[in-house]
């Protein structure tokens, strides 16, 4: 909520139809005495009486306006926006006109408001809207015009509201989920490579003393003669960190790339929470901010609006992985990057966090589509000359062992983070030789 202490109009001028009303009667007075007609100043004798009376009873009025809304919303929700009015003297005519983003929606006409306010009187003016878009929403200019019972007088002032909207994507189905190669104790759903009680079969094993009775497979012991245990890979979880390269951008207003990339992450952040995996994440451009992993609906509703606030920060030379939080990235994070591969430094975090150690993997998000068409000779050259400056850093990506995803526009986030899993799982089945968690 926004609030502007009481305080005069920024504009307060005479009405057209004050100037109008003078004119007509300065010029009916001035027929009357130069014709001899006294019957004109019978005419114009109620314009006079207006004009004065009216301006007698002006008082310039003064006002304190309130903008207040939800902080959070989902997206497809209806949302109510309040603008509250208090004024010392009293506003005969008081009309309210409230500029919208995309992002949220009204019906026609809903935006504006034409009221009586009076004195020392609390006022509220309710303005339903549809939040369409999933971000960060700020209503315009909220203007404000006012005008005396004659109509003699126009008070006006524009306002920007200070309010911010941070509009949630909608509660998804079930997405594909990324595990990190290491897994933790802690309970979760992703199937560990060790042995214990799980619901994902292992083996079948002659009993051992220690082995519980509930673990005996009675079936095969009736088969064999003697006792056998069904032994099981137990669930577990895992953390993950997402990390966001805001350092470049492109693309036109609504869908850029770290706005798609921001999408991207949501997607994960959501997939991995649901299924008790912690989750933090690392927005890198020309400063770093760090969200550590955590559980629970207040840290996925934090982590959400962190990434809503994700805004392009450039600079002449891109963070150093020095830089970065090491001493919070732990043994067994699995770290995603998203970015759009546009700036080489950048694009080398990844790279430099692989060679620390740490699993890493990148979804890269396709930036062709985001040029300008039917470019000329020169223009062709250089782009091609920066697809292979890409395509160069994700082949080095690869050769540095990390998981490279190519996202085109086309193509749905759930196909992303499904090929992405998929390439995560193959990477831990590679590493057989890893002792078992």
């Amino acid at each position: 909520m926004t609030a502007v202490r009481p305080r005069r109009f920024s504009a307060q001028q005479a009405s057209p139809r004050l100037l109008v009303l003078v004119a007509v009667s300065v010029v009916g007075l001035w027929l009357a005495v130069l014709a001899g007609r006294p019957e004109l100043v019978v005419v114009v004798a109620p314009l006079v009486v207006l004009v004065v009376v009216g301006s007698a009873l002006h008082r310039w009025p003064d006002l304190a306006v309130e903008v207040g809304g939800p902080g959070r919303c989902v997206e497809g929700d209806e949302i109510d926006l309040t603008v509250t009015i208090v004024t010392s003297t009293g506003i005969p005519w008081l009309h309210l006109s409230l500029d919208l983003p995309p992002e949220l929606e009204a019906a026609p006409g809903a935006a504006q408001a034409l009221l009586q306010v009076g004195p020392r009187r609390r006022t509220v003016v309710t303005i339903p809207v549809k939040a369409t878009r999933w971000g960060v929403s700020s209503p315009g200019l909220l203007t404000v015009i006012a005008r005396d019972r004659f109509g003699l007088f126009v008070s006006s002032q524009v306002i920007r509201p200070d309010l911010r909207v941070r509009v949630h994507p909608p509660d998804g189905s079930r997405r594909a989920v990324v595990a990190p190669n290491q897994l933790h104790r802690r309970v979760g759903t992703h199937g560990s490579r060790a042995h214990g009680d799980g619901s994902d079969f292992a083996e079948l094993r002659p009993w051992r003393p220690g082995d519980t009775a509930r673990s005996v497979n009675w079936r095969a012991s009736a088969r064999r003669g003697e006792r056998w245990v069904t032994v099981r890979h137990p669930d577990r979880s895992g953390d993950l960190v997402l990390l966001v390269d805001s350092f470049r951008d492109l693309g036109p207003l609504g869908d850029r790339l770290v706005q798609r990339a921001v999408r991207a992450a949501l997607a994960l952040a959501e997939s991995n929470l649901s299924v008790h995996d912690r989750v933090g994440v690392l927005q890198v451009g020309r400063h770093i901010r760090w969200h550590r992993p955590g559980l629970g609906r207040l840290h996925a509703s934090r982590l959400v609006d962190a990434l809503l606030d994700t805004q392009v920060e450039p600079g002449l030379r891109a963070p150093r992985v020095e830089q970065l939080p090491l001493h919070e990235l732990r043994e067994g994070i699995l770290i995603v990057a998203l970015t759009g591969l546009l700036d080489p430094g950048a694009a080398q975090l990844p790279l430099e966090l692989r060679a620390r150690g740490h699993e890493v993997a990148v979804i890269e998000v396709a930036a062709e589509a985001h040029l300008p068409e039917r470019p000329d000779r020169t223009q062709a050259l250089g782009r091609r000359l920066w697809r292979l400056q890409r395509a160069a850093l994700a082949e080095q990506l690869r050769r540095g062992g990390v998981t490279v995803v190519r996202w085109e526009p086309d193509q749905a986030i759930e196909q992303v983070v499904a090929a992405l899993a998929r390439r995560a799982t193959a990477g831990r089945r590679t590493a057989a030789g890893a002792s078992p968690r």
